[in-house]
């Protein structure tokens, strides 16, 4: 999933969006789980992609030469919204690959969901250079920090 920025804000809007797209993907598998466990890692998710979401907004305030509004009409929110669902969408589908009935297997999609970002803005981090290369590198760094979060918590479950 190959996209081109303009703008590194735009870069930065568009993870914003991302990680709310995480949050109701979370919610929509946390009220569709019957084991209790999935669940609880589940809301866990929801609200680690909600943190992520305020620490993309705060890096947004940053680098942006204007106040976000975090809402845009037109076509402007439109490409933002674009992105963001199409990263959703290939969520969306790793999930419904994976059946989740137990906690392993929610680990697995968040763990997949995880590599995507991480891919695709290291695809996106190509496009730019210097500061908002490192602008970037900064949103790998959390969407890693949260992979490593998840190992630690797959790897716990298997002891």
């Amino acid at each position: 999933m190959k996209e081109n920025f303009c703008d590194i804000t735009d870069v930065v809007e568009a993870a914003v969006r991302i990680e709310r797209g995480g949050v109701d993907l979370y919610l929509k598998l946390y009220e569709s789980s019957a084991s209790p466990k999935a669940r609880d890692v589940f809301n866990f998710l929801a609200a680690e992609e909600e943190k992520h979401a305020g620490v993309f907004r705060k890096l947004l305030e940053s680098v942006a030469d204007y106040s976000p509004r975090y809402n845009y009409p037109g076509e402007y929110g439109q490409y933002l919204e674009g992105i963001a669902s199409r990263m959703a969408d290939a969520v969306k589908r790793g999930a419904a690959a994976l059946d989740v009935k137990n906690q392993g297997d929610a680990i697995k999609v968040a763990m997949e969901l995880e590599n995507m970002s991480i891919e695709f803005y290291a695809d996106v981090q190509k496009q730019f250079e210097g500061d908002n290369a490192e602008t970037v590198q900064k949103i790998i760094n959390e969407e890693k920090g949260h992979l490593a979060k998840l190992e630690a918590i797959q790897g716990e479950m298997k002891f």
